[in-house]
């Protein structure tokens, strides 16, 4: 048997894969279209092949943001509690992304308020040729009473 985690949460889980996705490609003009939302106005981003601004990864977020083991109700007093980026190779129009999603880690925290537990999932994608596009850490903060 594994060790449990914070909230009983199966330590087994931690690195499982629980959500994948494939993305149709990506076109020039969606690249424009996000780039001109962000007020960009660096001509890399306009040209008819066209890279990304590295922000355009947040676009590709898979099905599931947690796996389906852990408790639910830990959740209905959980908020999001920050991301951490890491970017690779850049977007370039006609890529397909990977995505695949795990439970990263695990955590306990004690502050002013009380007990706090951490969950971290992370997202990592390719594009079509391998290449790690980025890398994100999502945070999720569960506290009080449902944290214990």
């Amino acid at each position: 048997m594994s060790e449990a985690l914070p909230l009983g949460i199966d330590a087994a889980l931690l690195g499982v894969e629980f959500d994948s996705s494939v993305s149709p490609p990506v076109t020039a003009q969606e690249i424009h279209e996000y780039a001109a939302s962000l007020g960009e106005s660096h001509p890399v981003y306009f040209a008819p092949e066209p890279v990304a601004p590295p922000t355009f990864c947040m676009k590709f977020r898979g099905n599931r943001f947690s796996p389906p083991a852990l408790p639910r109700r830990a959740f209905a007093r959980s908020f999001d509690a920050g991301k951490d980026i890491q970017f690779g190779a850049p977007i370039r129009a006609g890529d397909v992304i990977h995505t695949s999603n795990v439970l990263h880690e695990v955590y306990e925290k004690t502050g002013r308020s009380g007990a706090m537990v951490f969950i971290v999932s992370r997202l990592r994608m390719k594009n079509q040729r391998g290449e790690m596009v980025a890398v994100i850490d999502s945070r999720f903060l569960i506290r009080g009473e449902a944290a214990t």
